[in-house]
Order: C-alpha cells, then structure tokens, then sequence
C-alpha cells in the first residue's frame, strides 16, 4: 500500500510541474543539525538520559504560479548516553499544493516515510521501531459566489501504516460542504453545511470504527464593523459501538460572539450544548508587528493523550529536541476503548527579534471518561529560544516539561533540556518567523 503512496505523491509532483513555466527551477538547499538533549524520565523505564543526535538534510523546493512544492530527505543518528544504543531514522516528505481550476478547484497531498513522523508520539525508544509512512490528500472546491455566499465543498483522506509494511493501521475519510454569507458583507449572516467522517483503526489486538454525521445551519447579524453574533443548530450522529456508545441522533445547539477589534486581533466566545453535555469555548489570535499571542479553550471527544506538536501553533518553528515519546495513555490496554469528555486549554506565544526568537507555548488536558468514572490530566510545557549567530548558523535552547496523571491516579513528571546548532549552507531560513515581519 505504501507503494501507492509514493505514486499519488509523485503524480501530483509531476502534474504540476507539467503546469510550471518552462523557465521555472528547483532550488536546493542543505543543512546539518547536531544536538544534545537530557531527559530524566525517559519511558517511564529508563530513568535519566542523554541523547546525541547528528541530521544532515536536503531540501529540493519548487515554487510555480499554480502549484508549490516540496521533497525533504533527511537522516538522523541518535545515540544514547547510558544504553551506547544508535537509531538511525532515515525520512522522506513529499509536500504538493496547487491549483487545478483557477480559483475554484485547488489540491493538497503530502507524504511522511519515517520512523519519528512529524507531531506523533509513537517512538517507543524500549523497542525496535519500524519505519511507517503517512499519506493526506485533500482536493476541494472554494468559490465566492459575488455577495451571496462563499462555496466550500471538501474531501479529506488520511492513511498510517505503523510498519510500514502495507498494512494500513489507520484511516479517516472526512467529507464537508458549507455554503455561507461572508460577514465582511455585514447585515444577516446565515450558513448552511454538513459533514460526514468515517475511521478506522485496527491492529493485532483489537479494531475500532468510527462513523460521524452531521448537519447544521446558522443565523445572525454584523454589529458594526467589528463585531457579529451566530446561532448555530443542527443535528449529529455518532456511530461510537466500540467504546461501549450505541448510535443514536442527537440536536446540538451552540452561539458564537465574534470580535475582531483590527484585523490582528481576533477573539470569539461560545456556548454548546451537544449529547456528551455543555460548555463554553473561546480563542484569541493577536498578532503585532513582531509577536503572536494565540490562546484557546475547547471542549470535545477523544480517545488519545495530548501532543505539543499537534496542538501548538507554532508546531512548524520547533524541534523536539529528543525524539518524541509516548506518553502512556494509548499504551494501555485499560483505556484503548475508553472515550473521555476533554476540556482542552492551549497557549502559545512567540516574539520574532532581528536575531533572536522566543517560542513558549502550553496544552492542559482535563478528561472525563463519556460513559464511567475514570479521569485522566496532563499538562505539556516548552520554551525554545532561537538565535542567529551568522547567516547560516542558528543556536537554538529549548526545555520541556510534561506532568500527567493516568486513570489509576498516578502522577508522572518529566523534564527535558536541550541544545541544537543549525548550520544551513545556503542562507535560507529553516525555522520559519513571522509572516508580518
């Protein structure tokens, strides 16, 4: 399967470069990161740690009027301190985006080949890790019909092969439709939208499928240039058997107040009642000429623990400094069918000087198991700091801390410091700053 993986990534890559002017080139560019990093919990087994690690990469770019793209290979070495281990973990990402029919059709596939796939926490440094490989593909329609309405029709497929040997683990199928008045024209505002997803996650032990659909449609009115309010209904089924929930209809209701006091800023609040129960949610995004503030609380249905990598908004300007590690949560047979009701606060921060960067960024987790009494929490912390000592040298200091409690009610605490120093040959800024700089 991994095998047509590689051939969907491949064929988009061509297909726009079929699209591309025939003046348009590649460019290359390389870069080697070395690191030192210590834990003092590592897997919960190994105790305290240090780990080395070597990565030299290449980036092949291509940038087009209807389509970008992008091929990272890349080997990295780690060794370790106490156990004198080596993992060598070669990768391979395609990334294509682009435009099919000009401002109405647009695509987006990418694939990950590795062994430390980008913002999972899967690598059981206990144990022989295999290589896996992620594929995403996500064709869809966008489409401003005047000062009527905005068209979104869209299709979404995710697959994860854990070891990489043409068994999918994994996949999610998710279709979305919406057609909205955009609030930019003020007065009214209305929606109407439906989506419908479809997982599956199977291994030796056990499968589990999930089957979710949903319809809604909205209401509301502009309040100056700033402000505008929705009322939002509809009605969802979730088809949960194998989390011990049988399938039934249900009526969510949720309000939404939007501010956006400039265009920097935006805050909304909210209100939802849906069948786990009710609860309100908010975000803020602020952005200045150099920073980016953006926090937000939620509340929804999950099965997994939490990842900075997933959850952070500046995911893309961080490396974890020791390779990425399970937490524990999905290990355990006791919670692998357990569905938690989790309230989810994230927090991330980030000041862009000429030469230096400041990164911080948090997650805490509070869940509530649907259909029990079992409870679970954990909270994630990081600090990076960046700086540019030349135009091709950046040292970067970074330091996590992770505290979790499991539903048995024991308590884990681990600390994690690090060092990286960056060398790209060709002056190009790997850690990406800010887009208003």
């Amino acid at each position: 399967m991994y095998r047509n993986y590689l051939s969907a990534s491949l064929l988009f890559t061509v297909l726009g470069l079929a699209a591309a002017p025939a003046q348009a080139e590649w460019k290359i560019y390389k870069f080697l990161d070395v690191g030192v990093a210590a834990t003092d919990d590592l897997q919960l087994v190994l105790g305290e740690e240090v780990i080395y690690s070597v990565r030299p990469s290449v980036e092949l770019a291509f940038k087009g009027n209807r389509f970008d793209h992008e091929i990272i290979g890349e080997v990295e070495v780690f060794r370790f301190g106490e156990r004198g281990d080596d993992i060598v973990d070669g990768r391979l990402s395609l990334n294509t985006n682009g435009t099919l029919v000009q401002e109405f059709l647009f695509v987006s596939s990418s694939l990950d080949i590795a062994k430390v796939l980008p913002g999972d926490d899967f690598f059981d440094l206990t144990e022989n890790t295999e290589t896996q490989g992620r594929f995403k593909f996500n064709p869809f329609i966008s489409r401003q019909i005047g000062q009527i309405a905005d068209l979104f029709v869209g299709y979404s497929h995710q697959s994860l092969d854990d070891e990489f040997d043409g068994d999918i683990e994994t996949t999610q199928n998710n279709l979305n439709f919406s057609l909205r008045r955009n609030p930019s024209f003020g007065g009214i505002i209305w929606s109407v939208g439906g989506n419908y997803e479809r997982s599956r996650v199977s291994d030796d032990d056990f499968e589990q499928d999930f089957d979710s659909k949903s319809i809604f449609g909205s209401l509301g009115h502009t309040v100056g240039q700033t402000t505008f309010f929705e009322v939002i209904t509809g009605r969802e089924q979730n088809d949960i058997t194998e989390f011990g929930t049988q399938e039934e209809s249900a009526a969510f209701y949720e309000a939404r107040l939007h501010w956006t006091p400039s265009e920097r800023t935006t805050m909304t609040f909210g209100f939802s009642d849906r069948f786990f129960g009710e609860g309100p949610t908010f975000s803020l995004d602020h952005r200045v000429r150099n920073s980016i503030l953006s926090a937000s609380w939620t509340r929804d249905i999950n099965n997994t623990d939490v990842s900075l990598g997933e959850v952070s908004p500046f995911a893309g300007d961080t490396d974890s400094p020791v390779p990425t590690i399970d937490t524990g949560f999905t290990d355990d047979l006791a919670t692998d069918d357990l569905l938690f009701i989790a309230e989810q606060f994230r927090f991330g921060y980030k000041l862009a000087g000429l030469r230096s960067d400041l990164i911080i960024d948090a997650v805490y987790s509070d869940q509530e198991e649907l259909e029990g009494e079992a409870t679970r929490s954990e909270l994630l912390g990081r600090i990076a700091f960046d700086r540019r000592l030349s135009s091709l040298t950046t040292l970067r200091l970074q330091y996590e801390h992770r505290v979790e409690e499991d539903i048995d009610g024991v308590t884990d605490n681990e600390n994690r410091i690090g060092v990286r120093l960056l060398y790209n040959f060709d002056r190009k800024e790997r850690v990406s700053i800010i887009d208003d700089q």
